[in-house]
């Protein structure tokens, strides 16, 4: 699908402006009741780019902390090297359930393990309802925001799911998935924080499937990127409260705090992929709230088909620049810097923008 024809495409920009209007209100109604979110965003800005200043020391104190807890450590120069660690660990012939994680997407682990004779589920409903329409994510956080009621039922009928109201499909859905989470041999997981302080793993959720996939399977794998560290548990616990409310969810319905569980094989591979090396040090400090994204004129337009392979609108555009793959879609965006009003963390992706049209102009090196 291009961005022209998804411009005509009525049903993604109504999925994306009834998004936008939910979770809108629900960011309004936190920052409203909660001043202290904007100190805790700010704070957790400044520690991110303390740790980028030095991702040597700090990727070294948390690998040591996770292996203190009894966690096998592995570092990943890049997404083939990552999914060639978990390839490893995961061998081939397994039943895998997999909670959403943005870094998997990144280097395209679902599809790498399933070439290795893998059964691999997405076990959030929107992300499942991704997988089985061999869809792209809309959003980084509502990846089937696209979806109409109606449509995500054609879907789930593929895995013998019929219901006659979305809360009887969800019920379904739920059925179906305990038999996956039972039988897993492996559960994999992202991060949406980790303390370098303690090695813990923080993961939010609203749905539940996290702590099933991280729990149950004998085998537990979690895709660590190197800008999820922070210094401390407090500061770790911090950046997923201000993700939360900056979606628009606050409070989460679940945080979980993961290490190692006894009668487990815990397994963590942080990734760097060009984070470490990026001139674009500021987008480190991104928590992918997708607040950005909902509230963009031109991803409210064209969705997460502009913006780049994997995170779409102006922060897509940054990452994948991050990522080595510059696009000229980014000559498209208005620089009308709502991007940056919106942004927990205050960064200046319209100024990031401009660095990289100078890049593709050959005006500049990234």
């Amino acid at each position: 699908m291009d961005i022209y024809s998804v411009v005509r495409n009525m049903r993604i920009r109504e999925g994306i402006k009834r998004t936008r209007i939910n979770l809108g209100r629900g960011v309004k109604e936190s920052l409203d009741k909660h001043g202290y979110l904007k100190k805790y965003s700010d704070e957790v800005k400044k520690a991110k780019l303390e740790v980028a200043k030095n991702f040597n020391y700090w990727i070294k104190k948390t690998m040591e902390k996770l292996e203190e807890s009894g966690a096998t450590v592995y570092f990943a120069k890049d997404a083939e090297e990552a999914r060639k660690i978990a390839g490893e660990i995961v061998k081939s012939g397994k039943t895998i359930v997999k909670a959403k994680s943005m870094i998997s997407e990144e280097i395209e682990l679902r599809e790498y393990l399933e070439k290795l004779g893998n059964e691999v589920w997405e076990t959030d409903l929107g992300e499942l309802i991704i997988q089985l329409a061999k869809d792209k994510p809309m959003h980084v956080i509502a990846p089937a925001l696209h979806y109409t009621k109606e449509e995500a039922a054609k879907v789930l009928k593929k895995i013998g799911v019929d219901g006659r109201d979305p809360e009887e499909l969800v019920r379904k859905v739920r059925q179906v998935m305990r038999e996956k989470f039972i039988d897993a041999d492996v559960g994999i997981s992202g991060c949406n924080a980790v303390s370098a302080e303690s090695g813990r793993i923080f993961l939010v959720e609203n749905e539940g499937n996290i702590r099933l996939s991280t729990s149950l399977p004998k085998t537990c794998v979690a895709l660590i990127s190197i800008d999820k560290i922070l210094p401390d548990d407090i500061l770790a616990l911090k950046a997923v409260l201000v993700q939360s409310a900056f979606l628009g969810t606050y409070p989460p319905s679940y945080i979980n705090v993961n290490l190692p569980i006894d009668d487990q094989d815990f397994f963590v591979i942080f990734i760097d992929n060009g984070r470490s090396k990026t001139k674009f040090r500021e987008q480190l400090a991104c928590v992918k709230c997708g607040r950005c994204q909902l509230e963009c004129p031109v991803f409210q337009l064209a969705g997460n088909v502009w913006g780049g392979r994997v995170y779409g609108g102006p922060m897509g555009m940054v990452w994948s620049a991050i990522l080595g793959e510059m696009r000229e879609e980014v000559f498209i965006c208005t620089l009308c810097g709502k991007c940056r009003i919106v942004c927990p963390m205050d960064i200046d992706m319209p100024q990031m923008i401009r660095e990289i049209r100078k890049a593709i102009l050959g005006f500049s090196q990234i």
